[in-house]
């Protein structure tokens, strides 16, 4: 189930809404959550900004549900995923054995970055 947040500024005005989706607990234990902001243009009536924030919502639900949602995910959690559901079953034994080599320097380098967050620069 989503939960929906009114943001609200300083003087109490409606500025956006933000969705919480909690997708299960990671393997140390903690409660795993996506966020999603969604600011309602202008000209939209409150009633009107209130029903698509209840359609939005439920749309990222289904996205976190389906795993569509990478954003917040980190290169190092990404890589080891597909280290485990492909590179193990469709590569040969010593291909396998230098990229667990090399995703040992990788992983200082880049592994806390988010996957949205990396640039070509980052990659040089």
């Amino acid at each position: 189930m989503a939960y929906i947040e009114r943001r609200k500024n300083k003087k109490g005005e409606l500025t956006a809404y933000r969705f919480r989706v909690y997708n299960g607990y990671d393997v140390k234990g903690k409660q795993m959550v996506q966020f999603k902001t969604w600011v309602p243009p202008e000209g939209m009536t409150a009633k009107q900004a209130e029903k698509e924030a209840q359609r939005l919502a439920v749309l990222f639900e289904e996205e976190c549900a389906h795993g569509q949602v990478t954003a917040t995910v980190k290169f190092q959690k990404l890589c080891e995923q597909w280290f485990g559901e492909y590179a193990e079953l469709n590569h040969r034994s010593t291909t396998l054995q230098r990229e667990h080599l090399l995703a040992g320097r990788i992983y200082p380098a880049l592994g806390h970055l988010r996957i949205d967050k990396i640039t070509a620069r980052d990659i040089q």
